[in-house]
């Protein structure tokens, strides 16, 4: 099976609140997960970046594939 085709395991996918990095083209993007129905992929706001207002974005919301992402912080409330 290749690796594409392997399935993300449930703890090691961002769940709302947490703050997850990914590439897109060769800039890294940052940002927090919010909730959706997505089944393969999270909901990114981007707004918490920094550098934001200097990216040229049409919206602060992106989709990320599970296996595109890395979890740099954990949400600390599960309620979120």
């Amino acid at each position: 099976m290749q690796d594409q085709d392997t399935p993300v395991k449930e703890e090691n996918k961002a769940v709302p609140g947490d703050i997850v990095s990914f590439t897109r083209g060769k800039a890294t993007w940052k940002g927090k997960v919010i909730p959706s129905g997505c089944t393969n992929s999270v909901v990114v706001d981007l707004s918490v970046m920094e550098e934001l207002p200097d990216r040229d974005v049409d919206s602060h919301l992106t989709c990320v594939n599970h296996k595109k992402y890395q979890i740099i912080e954990r949400n600390a409330d599960p309620s979120l």
